[in-house]
């Protein structure tokens, strides 16, 4: 049974959702890749119009300005609504990238970068973080797994951390509080 559609931009994204969400949530989730901002959009749309089940929707902000994400965020949540009927969906905007989830704990990406960064590095890893991994890591194919192949449990719980991820837990916890009331 799919309690919910998780629908991010990019197969890479999909894998950071897949390996940060706790099992217990995820293992009813639909995962989808969009390939795209604009196509996961369009996708999320068409999901709550014609599955009518529950859409969580992880998008890039690419940007930092405040006004600039509440305006997308707004026309998003204005399309989508169109589309909802009444199914539960939301919108979570990765600000500015979803890479930032991993880059809430300085030593731990420093421990499986086995480097330091310095102040102005730090700076572009908060503004730009997938270009900081690239450059960190290299080949863009392999950032996700290299991170991942380098942490253990204790350490993925400290980038469940994320707010970002926090706020997709308590969506989705409250899917299943819904769906256990409603069976």
């Amino acid at each position: 049974m799919n309690l919910a559609y998780m629908i991010a931009e990019s197969d890479k994204d999909v894998e950071i959702l897949q390996k940060l969400l706790p099992q217990n949530l995820s293992k009813n989730i639909k995962f989808i890749a969009g390939e795209s901002s604009y196509r996961a959009r369009s996708l999320a749309s068409s999901l709550l119009a014609t599955r009518k089940t529950p859409v969580a929707l992880v998008l890039d902000a690419d940007t930092d300005n405040e006004s600039q994400i509440f305006e997308r965020n707004e026309l998003i949540n204005y399309v989508l609504n169109q589309a909802s009927s009444g199914i539960p969906y939301q919108v979570f905007l990765a600000i500015p990238q979803l890479e930032i989830v991993f880059l809430q704990d300085k030593l731990l990406i420093e421990k499986i970068a086995q480097r330091q960064f310095n102040d102005l590095e730090w700076q572009l890893a908060q503004s730009k973080p997938k270009e900081f991994l690239e450059t960190v890591f290299g080949n863009n194919e392999q950032i996700n797994a290299r991170i991942f192949e380098n942490i253990n449990d204790a350490e993925i719980e400290i980038l469940q951390q994320s707010p970002l991820i926090q706020e997709i837990i308590k969506f989705l916890s409250s899917l299943i509080t819904s769906s256990v009331a409603i069976n």
